[in-house]
């Protein structure tokens, strides 16, 4: 017997918005179907254990923990799944799988409740990803190289989901900092559906503190300034041009200097700034990202 097979988009979108965000702000997506709302009602509450009974690691159950928290429903699915796969002889591997598909499939379901998070939960999901991004730089990691990023983006997604899922072996260190990242993101969301933030969108004072710190930060790191106004240039002249501009990117430094720049805003500032456009990131509103990137930097 197996269960019905999840919406895939949720897991590419997911990577897709990793690559987005160390990309500067400069997010590459591909569309998808919204995914389909679990019912809680559909789970058998005898397998709800089933989970962490077999994945008993302290990241993974940390981050099941949170998914419950924020999105029964999804948690609720999950657990189902999880019944199907083990009466199917599922392993430790197969249900990490599965557990990473549900979890990244909560960008896309949670992207509008991060409207309203507050600016320290914000700083800490850039945080969460920078630290992710300083252990590839400090192992030469492949996945620094843009064009890793460039080449995942040229595969369809029956081709893509099964490579990605393969760079996340059960309780690697990329695994557990997975499930860590993404335990920051749904306690966010919770915090943010529970005690919701009002933050205006940007107004002139923010674009100008934003466009003073990148600036700054562009003068001391001038190669990676020169990166992203390639990036921002080739957009709306071809594919190919857009993958040459991303295949020379380092990438872990790009993903590392948006840290900087969050942390040198005032708390305000970071606030409307990343209620802006952490949701569109999301989402994989591309085109609106990168008219807001654009008009932040005077780029283009």
């Amino acid at each position: 017997m197996t269960a019905p097979t999840r919406p895939q988009t949720g897991l590419k979108l997911g990577w897709i918005t990793l690559g987005g965000v160390m990309l500067g702000f400069l997010g590459i997506f591909l569309f998808g179907p919204d995914p389909v709302p679990a019912d809680p009602d559909t789970a058998d509450p005898g397998t709800a254990p089933a989970l962490l009974d077999t994945l008993t690691d302290g990241p993974t159950r940390r981050a099941v923990e949170a998914l419950r928290g924020a999105s029964p429903g999804t948690y609720a699915q999950l657990q189902t799944e999880v019944a199907f796969a083990l009466k199917d002889g599922a392993d430790q591997d197969a249900l990490a799988n599965l557990t990473l598909q549900a979890l990244f499939g909560e960008f896309q379901n949670k992207a509008l409740v991060f409207r309203s998070a507050q600016s320290a939960d914000y700083h800490a999901i850039i945080v969460g990803l920078a630290n992710g991004l300083r252990q590839l730089d400090a192992n030469n990691s492949a996945w620094c190289e843009g064009r890793q990023i460039a080449a995942y983006l040229a595969q369809n997604e029956s081709d893509l989901v099964p490579t990605l899922l393969a760079e996340f072996p059960y309780q690697s260190p990329q695994y557990n900092w997975a499930m860590d990242w993404m335990s920051v993101i749904l306690i966010t969301a919770k915090s943010a559906q529970d005690r919701p933030v009002r933050n205006p969108r940007p107004g002139f004072r923010d674009e100008t503190a934003l466009q003073r710190e990148g600036l700054a930060l562009g003068s001391e790191q001038w190669g990676l300034a020169l990166q992203i106004a390639a990036f921002a240039n080739s957009e709306g002249t071809s594919y190919a041009q857009m993958e040459e501009v991303v295949s020379g990117m380092d990438v872990c430094a790009l993903g590392i200097a948006v840290e900087t720049v969050s942390e040198r805003l005032p708390d305000d500032v970071r606030a409307r700034i990343w209620a802006d456009l952490m949701p569109e990131i999301m989402i994989g509103n591309t085109p609106y990202v990168m008219w807001r990137v654009t008009d932040y930097f005077f780029i283009g």
